[in-house]
């Protein structure tokens, strides 16, 4: 994805800050302890949108800077630091693609739910460049809402905006090879992966304002019929639970490549 391509994720960072799952503590404290963060450094936080796993972060460094193509993001991210006093933490609007592999070193290098967006094998090897000896390249997310359909009620959003949005909204973005395969190919070494499960409550107002954080149910692509889709929507839900509550399964993974020290 490219900065003229920002559209896609503009006006939806209201919904990204308010909607979008946080990170939990203990992926944090995974990424902390595999990483061996100290407080020295400097992170770099690719495609880090409105700050969601740059935040979490923050303390484990000297300086933090997250990158992101989108000027709504950035926004949100910059007026949150200022607000909680993080003097030592900066926001650039730019494409991972276009990195200075002078403006290393990094001691950790992330990237949360958004590699797949990116020229992933170019930013690898930019990636490596700009980290110190030793140095780690984080790949995290939590995947969609929707996870794998496991649930009913996330069948029946899939089929309300598949019949809105198309069918390709609400599924994940498919990548021909997976950031593993990638990363065994390249100049990275000592690969470890894992997952971690959780559960988190969703009820409707909160289930309609994630889709509206994405790119494929962008709110803004329904115009005027936007209370008719979300009525629609809250009724087909409440058949299910007339609560309006719902569980949602969560699977966190990460993926942690170091540099040769």
């Amino acid at each position: 994805m490219k900065i003229g391509d920002q559209e896609v994720y503009d006006g939806t960072a209201y919904y990204y800050l308010k909607y979008r799952g946080q990170y939990s503590k203990q992926l944090i404290r995974m990424i902390a302890d595999i990483c061996h963060l100290n407080g020295s450094g400097r992170l770099l936080d690719l495609g880090c949108g409105t700050g969601k796993l740059t935040f979490p972060l923050i303390p484990y460094f000297k300086e933090s800077i997250g990158i992101d193509i989108s000027s709504d993001m950035l926004q949100k991210a910059e007026s949150q630091a200022e607000l909680l006093g993080l003097s030592l933490s900066s926001w650039v609007r730019m494409q991972s693609e276009d990195l200075d592999p002078a403006s290393g070193p990094y001691q950790l290098i992330t990237s949360g739910d958004a590699f797949h967006w990116m020229d992933r094998e170019k930013v690898l090897s930019l990636s490596y460049q700009l980290l110190a000896p030793g140095g780690a390249l984080a790949l995290v997310g939590q995947g969609h809402m929707l996870g794998n359909h496991s649930e009913l009620w996330q069948q029946t959003v899939q089929t309300v905006i598949t019949e809105w949005f198309g069918d390709k909204a609400g599924r994940p973005v498919e990548v021909q090879e997976s950031h593993e395969h990638l990363l065994a190919r390249s100049a990275f070494k000592k690969i470890q992966s894992g997952n971690i499960y959780t559960t988190r409550k969703r009820d409707i107002h909160s289930i309609i304002g994630y889709l509206y954080s994405t790119s494929g149910c962008h709110k803004e692509y329904l115009g005027n019929k936007a209370p008719q889709f979300e009525r629609e929507l809250t009724e087909r839900l409440k058949e299910i639970n007339p609560d309006g509550v719902f569980i949602e399964p969560v699977r966190e993974y990460y993926i942690i490549a170091f540099k040769k020290g």
